[in-house]
């Protein structure tokens, strides 16, 4: 894609900071304004202080040297306090819990960074209300856990598990004395930890898991739940249906691919693995369901997501999601994979690449105004730090060198993905600043060649589909078309990738009027991925449909026909059958020959189906 990066990628972490000449020093300016967040009485007061707080964040905006992120990431965590502080005392656990994050760092920062992903932040504080009010001391033991189960939406499986355990009883069932599990529960970050924090099973399962798997492998436990043979081939009723959905019901019963993927992520999550259900689709089109598991390794200090136990090897299932626990919403596990990277970077890199994000979005909303940073509240600042500890303070460089812009803006987000390429939120930042037309085309270079060069190779399902999001907001066709072009270059290697890269490209070649290239392309697509549904069915419909525009009805049955003949028959239920690609175009293509008036053709086809 050498047309639209440029060279000099950024890596996972961040390079060091340049040193600093003597009245340089700004850590005094976070601490200066946490100390006016320590005293501030509550109330009303917080939204005062909240617009002092963004007021000292411009004007050190304004003073450039976005390469020291430390007092910036203080300054952040003090605007939240002054955002969710008053919720907390209106809503969830009053003045008591609030004076108590504020005198917590540790806990708090934790908690309100975890905050920006949640997508119901006042549930969220008021579980971590109940948390608090239940098991204080425990809280402040496991502030990672406290905070996962807080900023986490619960699992909400097909069958609901009989007498779930509620938030606090699960809190405690991770943090009970005496309780051995697999990892450090005390040591792991609360983005992994999460992945435990949204299990709701039974004390009584767990407890069954816990003693059943003792000393053996829980990454085994998929296979130990017979396959329900009947109702995937024949349709009959699922065995486990008429049984109660315990962890020992599975075992002893049975069930398909999902009840496998369930049984084995909730035996990994009761032993203290972080685990998650995965969701795919085969080259036959055929549903599955598969796990992923977090391991640690390096003694503690590398978490890697496996996720190949019943991914079987030769069906094609090259794509996998899972859900974020966070929001509730997909990723994909080779997403998965990058955040497991990322959640052991520093946590001084993982908190200034959310601070800087945010300050990204902050500088934005007010860039195209006229209002200038004004330096006044961080002098103040300094007097007053000075005044309390009567000391030498560094200032010189409190100076206005750069404007509240558009460049500011990317720095901050070319300045959070170098300090974490797995950060979501500065990735959806981007895109979304380019739909809103709010980052021109041509300063996307930067961010490609991160994005291809740090992931592309070993993260491509993540890399591929953030470049397609990125190609779609560009106003040229042509542009467009020859960004899809050369992306099929860098992906090219992944068949489903590349089929999802030549479907957009033929749809843009389509709806640019140019249809006999659009129809290439689609053909292309659907004869090299004919082993991938997800490919091979909606390509074939595209193309049908520029077939019949030009009253071709002819060349459709051919393609149909040739695409068929390349796909088998699986010995499987109704409802599994309907989701092969088999299926699929056997279906239309004996449609197409009944229009076409071959009526015994047409059955024929339907009998093989």
């Amino acid at each position: 894609m050498s047309a639209i990066v440029l060279a000099g990628a950024v890596g996972l972490g961040s390079a060091a900071a340049p040193a600093r000449g003597a009245g340089e020093d700004e850590a005094w300016l976070g601490q200066a304004m946490l100390a006016e967040v320590a005293r501030c009485e509550g109330g009303r007061a917080w939204a005062t202080l909240g617009k002092r707080v963004e007021a000292a964040v411009l004007a050190r905006l304004a003073c450039g040297r976005l390469e020291e992120l430390g007092a910036l990431t203080d300054l952040v965590y003090a605007a939240r306090l002054c955002a969710y502080l008053p919720t907390i005392e209106r809503e969830a656990g009053g003045r008591g819990l609030a004076r108590w994050l504020v005198g917590h760092r540790n806990v708090s920062r934790r908690l309100f960074r975890a905050l920006e992903e949640s997508k119901a932040r006042e549930e969220a504080l008021k579980r971590f209300a109940a948390l608090y009010a239940a098991e204080p001391q425990r809280v402040l033991d496991y502030p990672d856990l406290a905070v996962a189960f807080a900023a986490t939406e619960p699992l909400n499986h097909y069958r609901r598990q009989p007498d779930a355990t509620g938030l606090v009883e699960s809190f405690r069932y991770y943090t009970e004395p005496g309780r051995a599990f697999r990892n450090d529960l005390r040591a792991m970050p609360f983005e992994l930890l999460r992945y435990l924090a949204d299990t709701r099973a039974s004390l009584a399962d767990r407890n069954w898991a816990a003693a059943t798997y003792r000393g053996k492998d829980p990454s085994k436990a998929y296979f130990d739940v017979e396959y329900d043979i009947a109702h995937f081939e024949k349709g009959t009723a699922k065995r486990i249906d008429s049984a109660a959905y315990t962890l020992a019901s599975l075992r002893r019963v049975g069930g398909v691919c999902l009840d496998r993927a369930y049984y084995a992520a909730e035996v990994c999550k009761a032993v203290g693995i972080p685990a998650a259900i995965v969701h795919g689709r085969g080259g036959s089109g055929v549903e599955h369901a598969w796990f992923a598991y977090c391991r640690m390794r390096s003694r503690g200090t590398r978490a890697v997501w496996v996720s190949r136990t019943g991914r079987f090897r030769g069906r094609h299932y090259l794509v996998g999601t899972v859900r974020n626990p966070a929001d509730g919403k997909r990723i994909y596990d080779s997403e998965l994979a990058l955040l497991g990277v990322a959640t052991h970077l520093p946590l001084a890199d993982r908190e200034q690449a959310d601070a800087a994000t945010t300050l990204a979005r902050l500088a934005d909303g007010v860039r195209d105004g006229s209002r200038a940073a004004d330096l006044t509240v961080v002098r103040e600042l300094a007097k007053a730090y000075r005044g309390r500890l009567s000391s030498a303070v560094g200032t010189r460089w409190i100076a206005a060198r750069r404007r509240i812009d558009l460049s500011l803006v990317e720095d901050l987000l070319a300045g959070a993905i170098a300090k974490n390429l797995a950060h979501r939120p500065a990735w959806r930042l981007l895109l979304e600043l380019r739909k809103a037309g709010r980052i021109p085309v041509e300063d996307l270079n930067r961010f490609f060649t991160v994005l291809i060069d740090q992931t592309g190779r070993d993260y491509p399902d993540f890399s591929c589909l953030l470049v397609m999001r990125m190609v779609r907001t560009l106003p040229d066709a042509a542009h467009r078309r020859e960004v899809y072009q050369r992306a099929i270059d860098v992906y090219g290697s992944r068949p489903d990738l590349k089929g999802r890269l030549l479907i957009a490209l033929g749809d843009e070649h389509r709806d640019a009027g140019k249809g006999d290239e659009a129809l290439a392309v689609y053909r292309q697509a659907a004869t090299e991925c004919v082993k991938l549904a997800e490919v091979v069915v909606p390509s074939a419909r595209r193309a049908e449909a520029l077939l019949a525009a030009g009253d071709q009805r002819a060349a459709a049955i051919r393609l149909y026909r040739g695409l068929f003949s390349r796909t088998e028959k699986q010995q499987v239920s109704g409802y599994f059958r309907a989701q092969t690609s088999h299926f699929q175009l056997g279906s239309r293509l004996a449609d197409l020959l009944d229009e076409a008036g071959k009526g015994q053709e047409a059955e024929r086809i339907r009998r093989k189906l």
